[in-house]
């Protein structure tokens, strides 16, 4: 898996579960900036492995909800994907 598609993934993941909370006006993906993937290792329940990560910054409106940065971990092997706490 490449970056573009790890990128691919993690967008529609971060835009899947930020629908699914209630709603607080309108959500939309451009209220967030999205950043380049990069790779780190992420600590899970079978040790340390390679990742690609890539962060979410509030902008605008977003921003002014009181939203945090938001990271997303892409499994570049098998495409998993999951939010960074």
């Amino acid at each position: 898996m490449d970056r573009d598609e790890a990128r691919e993934l993690a967008v529609a993941e971060f835009t899947r579960r930020m629908r699914a909370r209630k709603p607080r006006g309108g959500f939309r993906i451009d209220d967030w900036q999205v950043g380049e993937p990069y790779e780190e290792e992420v600590r899970g329940l079978r040790g340390y492995q390679p990742c690609f990560i890539v962060d979410f910054v509030p902008q605008g409106d977003a921003e002014a909800r009181g939203y945090r940065k938001l990271g997303v971990a892409v499994d570049p092997e098998t495409g998993a994907v999951d939010v960074l706490r």
